[in-house]
Formats: C-alpha cells, structure tokens, sequence
C-alpha cells in the first residue's frame, strides 16, 4: 500500500490542533501508511507544545507496535518557523514529507473515519489520477449547514475538470490527495495568501488529462466555519480569485475563444463579489474599481450599478448596497 502524508499548516490554532490531529490519527487504523506533518506558522499560542505532545505520544505508540507509519501508530512531525503565510508553510511541510500521496488539512478541519483509505484506494487502482477529492459537510456554530459540492452528473462533469474548475472553484482544500509526481515547484504559489489552493488545483487540472481528476461522492471531510473567520477577508480572497482567473485567461486563450459569454460572466460576478465586500469593509475607492469593472463587463446588470452609487453616499454601507 502506498504512504500518505498529511501536511497541516497552523497558526494560533490552540482550540483546534487536538481534534484536528485526532481525526486524522484515526485514519491510521487503515490499510495505508500514514506520517502527519505539522507546519507551525509562528504561532503566539500553545500550538507547538500540544503538537508537540501529541507527537511524543505517536512515537511511544510506533516504539511499542515496532511499526512505522503502520497501525495505530501515526508517526507526527513538527517544523516551526517564523511567520510566513500559509503558502509556504504548505510548501515546508511538503517538502519535508516522504509519502507517494500527500494530503491537504487546514488546522481546523476535520476527517471522516476512512477518508485516507478511499482516496489511496482510488489513485492506487488508477495510474492516471493525479488528483481526488470528496465532499465536504460545511459545519456552523455546531450545525451541518451544506454538503459542498453536489454534483449531479460527475463523470461529465469532469470530462471538463479543467474548464469548470477555472469558473468554480468545486474542490475543498482539506478535502484533496494527490500524487506527489503531480505537484508543481513550489507546489503554492507565494503571491497567493486566500486563493492558493484554487490556484494549485488549476496548475493541476490543465494538466491532468482524462481522468485525472476524481471524486468521491461522499461527506468525508467536515469543513469548520470559525465563527468571526468566516468572512473577514472576503475583499482580498476576491482580489485574489480575479488575478487568478486572469491569469488563466492569459495562459490559455482558448478559454475566451471557446466560451465567452461564460468568461464574461465569471468576471461580472468576481468584480461583483469583491465590490460588495470592499464596500462593506469600508475599502469605497478599491470597491469602486471593481463595481465599476463588473458594471462594463454587464452594463445591463443594475447591482453593481447600485453598489457602485451607493459607495459615494457617506451612509451607505455593503449591507444596505446588497
């Protein structure tokens, strides 16, 4: 059976790390090998130390089994450093993990029993998947609010990994495992603090050929909304995501010669979006340019004209825009 590395960057994750790492312990009850691999940002909390001491606990478990990476014995690694943003921490644990697959957690995150197994399963039964993923369940304040994504034709669906991908951004971050043979260098991309994974699956898909990417129609990952992170950084992870799609227009002109209107609208809705947000934030010169962006796009779409008024009345805020 293949190895499987879990890397997890984390920052100030004190309430979270422990559950994290348990649900992805659990995992090594499987059937394939597994090392986690723990990227510490600069945290301020006690982060490192309850790694830490999970990780004494992982080794004393392997020393009694006399078993690496097998068992219950989920061998975990921790590499501190200075605050870098999470692309690089990514990139770290990446470089610094050995497994055939490597898959991707945020530090709050959580896993269903099996999710490694049916993912390792996948990619070891077909030579051509590069990249698979499963549904997430999206939990709020304590509650399953959405299964994210539902697809209701998938094997179309990803006939067209690539295309659809550059529109929707369908794959959850702590929901993916890939190869390792398919990861760019550096795997993250720097530039990108919000965005970065959507542009890695890009950088992926493009090249994934038929059947590259795969998923499993199952809620197998438990995404955690953090009340008060939810969206207090919305405006930039928007700025982001157009940079992105612009980029992909640029790399691939096919895009826009294939399907324009698509193009167009995708870039009405991100200006739109990113409009909305820098307005609520306060940012009325940045959500200007982008409402005044989405207006020529769509001249025939009222909103962002709406938004794009509201943002020059002293009073006015994202809210009362909407």
């Amino acid at each position: 059976m293949s190895g499987v590395s879990v890397v997890i960057p984390s920052y100030n994750a004190e309430p979270f790390i422990r559950r994290t790492l348990e649900s992805v312990i659990l995992q090594a009850r499987g059937r394939h090998r597994i090392e986690i691999v723990v990227v510490d940002d600069g945290s301020t909390d006690a982060t490192p130390e309850i790694v830490e001491a999970m990780a004494g606990n992982s080794l004393a478990r392997e020393s009694m089994t006399g078993e690496s990476m097998r068992g219950d014995a989920a061998p975990i690694a921790l590499i501190k450093g200075p605050r870098r943003g999470v692309s690089a921490a990514r990139n770290e644990g990446v470089r610094r993990s050995s497994g055939e697959y490597i898959a991707f957690m945020d530090h709050d995150d959580l896993w269903e029993p099996g999710k490694i197994d049916k993912q390792a399963d996948l990619l070891d039964a077909h030579p051509r998947a590069v990249l698979v993923f499963t549904q997430a369940t999206v939990v709020q304040d304590g509650r399953a609010s959405e299964t994210f994504p539902v697809l209701s034709d998938p094997e179309a669906f990803l006939a067209k990994a690539y295309e659809n991908l550059v529109h929707w951004n369908y794959i959850p971050m702590s929901a993916v495992m890939l190869r390792r043979s398919a990861l760019p260098e550096p795997a993250f991309d720097p530039r990108y603090k919000l965005a970065e994974d959507w542009d890695l699956w890009l950088r992926i898909a493009s090249k994934a050929g038929d059947g590259g990417v795969r998923f499993i129609a199952e809620p197998l990952t438990r995404y955690m909304i953090v009340q008060g992170r939810a969206t207090e950084r919305m405006a930039d992870l928007r700025l982001e995501d157009i940079a992105i799609f612009n980029e992909q227009l640029r790399l691939h002109p096919w895009l826009s010669a294939s399907d324009p209107r698509r193009c167009r609208r995708t870039l009405h809705r991100l200006h739109e979006e990113a409009g909305y947000w820098l307005l609520k934030e306060g940012r009325r010169a940045e959500a200007r340019r982008a409402l005044g962006a989405a207006w020529r796009i769509q001249p025939a779409s009222l909103k962002p004209l709406g938004r794009l008024i509201a943002s020059f009345l002293g009073g006015a805020t994202g809210e009362a825009a909407r």
